[in-house]
């Protein structure tokens, strides 16, 4: 069992891809190099392009006796700087990192001033319009709970069931200081649920800057999740701002 953090920015995605370099493959590769085997791995969230994570966890079987501990910094000496292994440890009997999910949390940075700091570009949605904190927290109250999500699940996902449960949705205003003196004022949208549709949380993040920034009303998010209708929702936030920031069994 492994916790991988990734920067996301140069990659497709974690999935495997015919054309184009992911995290999968990478860490894959890596693996198979070190337990001179194929090895197959499940990850808790498939995320999409550009899609970075702070506890992406990841699970294998293997026969060798390599101790759990020592692959930690073997993995780290193959992969590439923008992924790396921050523990290894052996997991109970038939665990599955994706499937044994209690739950996820994911965190969205929007830089909502006129120019944009090049240092955080592949980190946060630059919006420029006036973003109104109140209507988007008013908005989100409405995702809370258990819901068919299938209004802000995105076409050529594999999902069926599309009901999930948002714990918590928490939209802040927050500074970020990467250098003495250098603040960065950003808007935070963190979201915890069980589990999440094919581009659920972007699309999510999308609607509710369409709603702080007056297309869509707060008051209509009652009316697009009960439509099932993805055309009724905002847009799809880009991928670069989101982040997985924790994972629970």
């Amino acid at each position: 069992m492994l916790t991988v953090q990734y920067d996301g920015s140069k990659f497709c995605g974690y999935e495997l891809q015919p054309n184009g370099n992911t995290i999968r493959f990478e860490l894959e590769n890596a693996l198979n190099s070190i337990f001179n085997g194929r090895i197959k791995i499940i990850a808790t969230s498939r995320t999409d392009s550009g899609v970075h994570a702070l506890m992406q966890v990841i699970n294998f079987e293997t026969t060798s006796q390599i101790p759990a501990k020592n692959i930690t910094k073997a993995l780290n000496s193959m992969l590439p700087e923008e992924i790396r292994i921050i523990n290894s440890r052996e997991a109970k009997n038939n665990f599955n990192a994706r499937f044994d999910v209690k739950q996820k949390t994911y965190e969205y940075l929007i830089y909502n001033e006129e120019v944009l700091p090049p240092f955080i570009k592949n980190y946060v949605w630059h919006v420029k319009p006036k973003i109104d904190l109140n209507k988007m927290k008013k908005a989100s109250r409405y995702l809370e709970g258990s819901h068919d999500f299938e209004s802000f699940c995105a076409a050529h996902g594999d999902d069926t069931d599309f009901v999930r449960t948002l714990s918590k949705i928490e939209i802040r205003y927050s500074i970020i200081e990467i250098w003495s003196g250098f603040k960065i004022p950003v808007i935070r949208c963190k979201i915890t649920g069980d589990g999440f549709l094919y581009k659920m949380v972007r699309n999510i993040v999308g609607t509710l800057v369409d709603v702080g920034i007056g297309n869509i009303k707060f008051n209509d998010m009652k009316k697009i999740l009960n439509a099932k209708d993805r055309k009724l929702a905002g847009r799809c936030a880009p991928a670069q701002g989101l982040c997985l920031i924790e994972v629970k069994y």
